[in-house]
C-alpha cells in the first residue's frame, strides 16, 4: 500500500479508527526500512464548531502535521435532506479529503475503514442498491490522481476497539445527528445478531471477498 517517497495523508476524525491508523502509520515510519511521510487531516463537518485542540496536541506528540477543515457537511445535509445522509457525508468527506490531498502533494489518502465497515457496507450495498461492492484495500481515484488505501480493513471493529482502549487514546470523534436511525446502523445490528450465531461471520464474509471481489 505504501511505497518509498510516498507522502500520505491520514484522515483523522478523532475517533478510535483513525486514531490507531496514525499510531500504526507512524509507528511503520519509524522502523520500516522504506522512506515514507506523513500528514493528519481532520475535516470538521460542523463548519468550526468542533474544538479541534485536542487532535492538533495528539498530533504534535507524534510529531505529525495536523492539517484542520472546517465544513458544514451536517448543514449541508440538512438542507438537501438526503435519503443516504451516511453515504452522501462519506462522499462529501472523501472528496474533500482527496483534493487537499491533491492541492498539497499527496500521492495516498489513508483511511480507517476497518473489517467491520467493511461487511456492513457490503450489506448495505446488497439489500438497498442490489450489488456486491463495497471498500477495497486499495481504490485508484482517477479525478484527484490519488490513491485510498485502508490499512486496518483486515481488522474486525472489536481489535480496534480494544487496542484504542488499552492505549488510552483521546478519542475526540463527533457525534453524527442522522446516526441513530440510519441504515449503517441498521445494517450493524443485523451484523451483530448474525455474529451471535456465527462469531466468525466477519472473517468468513472477508474470505468470500478476497475471492469474488477482490480478486481482480
Amino acid at each position: 500500500m505504501i511505497e518509498k517517497g510516498d507522502n500520505v495523508l491520514v484522515g483523522l476524525s478523532g475517533g478510535k479508527d483513525s486514531l490507531i491508523l496514525l499510531v500504526a502509520l507512524k509507528h511503520l515510519q519509524r522502523v520500516s526500512p522504506i522512506k515514507f511521510n506523513i500528514a493528519a487531516l481532520t475535516i470538521d463537518p460542523t463548519g468550526g464548531k468542533f474544538n479541534s485542540s485536542g487532535l492538533k496536541n495528539f498530533c504534535e506528540s507524534l510529531d505529525v502535521s495536523h492539517i484542520y477543515y472546517p465544513y458544514p457537511i451536517f448543514e449541508i445535509m440538512k438542507i438537501r435532506n438526503k435519503g443516504s445522509p451516511c453515504s452522501f457525508c462519506a462522499n462529501m468527506r472523501r472528496g474533500i479529503l482527496s483534493g487537499i490531498a491533491k492541492d498539497r502533494g499527496f500521492a495516498k489518502v489513508a483511511l480507517g475503514h476497518h473489517l467491520t465497515d467493511t461487511v456492513v457496507t457490503l450489506l448495505l450495498n446488497i439489500f438497498f442498491s442490489g450489488r456486491f461492492h463495497t471498500f477495497r484495500p486499495k481504490t485508484w481515484q482517477s479525478r484527484t490522481q490519488t490513491w485510498v488505501i485502508r490499512p486496518l480493513i483486515h481488522l474486525p471493529e472489536e481489535t480496534i476497539a480494544s487496542a484504542a482502549s488499552s492505549m488510552k487514546l483521546p478519542l475526540k470523534d463527533l457525534e453524527c445527528p442522522y446516526g441513530k436511525n440510519s441504515k449503517r446502523t441498521a445494517m450493524e445490528k443485523l451484523l451483530e445478531s448474525i455474529k451471535k450465531e456465527s462469531p466468525q461471520a466477519e472473517y468468513s464474509a472477508l474470505s468470500a471477498l478476497k475471492k469474488a471481489f477482490w480478486a481482480d
